[in-house]
């Protein structure tokens, strides 16, 4: 396949893998029905109301590993065989965590190990920031560490967003084209096969993700997104020479440093905030809860596929502005990110408030007493419980409870 040109080896790497991935689903959903694996939906983080399979993330990985392994030249780049068996441990902790919901550490432990084996044995490292927050070259062991927590937080911000219906593949499908892209340019056919590669799985899988959703990828797709991507990052920005058709648009080490920041701006800045909000109020990093990103545009009234929609619009937003401010200084370059992405959170965050207040349960005295409209008087029989937390009045078919008071109906033991 080497003899072939480098964008016919892209545009199969990525219809190949996009094939497998998309034939695969179908079976995978069968099997887990047949065997009952499903995502079961919870009051804490997950929002679906329905039992769904979530092992999407194993046709992902197939498509993924077996067109790279087919595409790239290993002779030429070693380090795929390092870059493969760290994905094939994230695969393995994510199939488990599907299956048992390991917990944190056991996951830490496994991305830490694989984003080990890519730093010390591929020599896949960050070795400059030019000039962010005024550091430049980095020594190989300061350089060795960053590089494996960089690793592990884009792998946890894939995790973390993966919270609606082709959120996190539809930001990783953005990620894979605009790295693969820059890597074609760099010259770096490798790495450009292993982001079409990638891409072509996950759109593969969103054929089936899309809401409403018949399968999720778990965390056996969103921990290999999110590792993979941060991988290929690194790689982007190690590969700038400084000439060639890529030369054209960024225009230095520092400019594709900062393309790469906001490439991965949305779930890199959605983890950050959700992190620093949790650890301010002495909860656990980790502790699942409704405050991301695309739960507050939900909160809005906003179907998945419009938060969706909402959340790739801010992140092509954020990379259009990357390179319209890459000839500023690095600190102040980076600033005019932070600046848009949080003033497009001050703008949701605002909204959502504003709805919130508008929505919110009425005020005692105010609103008069809520009522429970039952169409059937019929169906309260000695069968028939009713679960309340205040007085209650019944006038011909309307049940009336004083104030707020909160009430469920059960009918012969189940939800009414």
């Amino acid at each position: 396949m080497t003899s072939l040109p480098p964008y016919v080896i892209y545009i199969f790497s990525f219809v190949s893998a996009l094939i497998l991935s998309m034939m695969s689903i179908p079976r995978i959903i069968y099997i887990a029905k047949r065997k009952k694996l499903f995502d079961v939906p919870d009051n804490n983080r997950k929002i679906h109301s329905r039992i769904i399979p979530n092992f999407g993330g194993v046709a992902i990985f197939f498509g993924f590993i077996i067109i790279s392994s087919l595409t790239v030249d290993t002779s030429k780049f070693l380090k795929w065989n390092y870059i493969a068996a760290s994905a094939l441990i994230l695969f393995v902790t994510g199939v488990k965590d599907d299956l048992l919901n390991l917990p944190p550490l056991k996951k830490i432990v496994a991305q830490f190990a694989a984003a080990a084996i890519t730093v010390f044995f591929a020599d896949i490292r960050l070795s400059s920031l030019h000039g962010l927050l005024g550091i430049y070259e980095l020594p190989y062991l300061p350089s060795a560490i960053f590089s494996i927590l960089g690793c592990m937080f884009v792998t946890n911000a894939f995790n973390l967003i993966d919270g609606i219906d082709g959120l996190a593949g539809t930001i990783g499908v953005l990620s894979c084209l605009m790295l693969g892209i820059g890597l074609g340019l760099e010259g770096n056919t490798s790495g450009a096969c292993i982001a079409f590669s990638l891409m072509g799985g996950i759109v593969g899988f969103l054929r089936y993700n899309i809401a409403p959703a018949k399968i999720f990828m778990g965390d056996t797709g969103s921990l290999l997104i999110g590792f993979t991507i941060s991988v290929l990052s690194i790689m982007f920005i190690n590969s700038y020479h400084g000439h060639g058709e890529f030369a054209g648009v960024v225009h230095s080490p520092k400019a594709v440093l900062l393309v790469a920041l906001a490439i991965l701006s949305i779930p890199v800045f959605d983890t950050f905030r959700v992190f620093t909000t949790r650890s301010m109020k002495g909860r656990s990093p980790f502790r699942a809860d409704k405050t991301h990103l695309h739960h507050y545009l939900l909160d809005l009234g906003l179907s998945h596929s419009s938060a969706v929609s909402v959340l790739f619009t801010a992140n092509v937003l954020i990379i259009l502005v990357s390179f319209f401010v890459q000839d500023y200084n690095m600190n102040l370059a980076v600033a005019s990110l932070s600046f848009v992405a949080f003033g497009l959170f001050a703008i949701l965050f605002v909204m959502r408030r504003k709805m919130v207040n508008k929505v919110s349960g009425p005020q005692p005295g105010k609103i008069g007493k809520p009522e429970i409209q039952i169409s059937d008087p019929s169906q309260i029989s000695r069968n028939t419980t009713v679960n309340l937390n205040g007085p209650i009045t019944l006038k011909g078919n309307k049940l009336n409870l004083e104030e707020s008071a909160p009430a469920e109906i059960l009918q012969d033991g189940t939800n009414a």
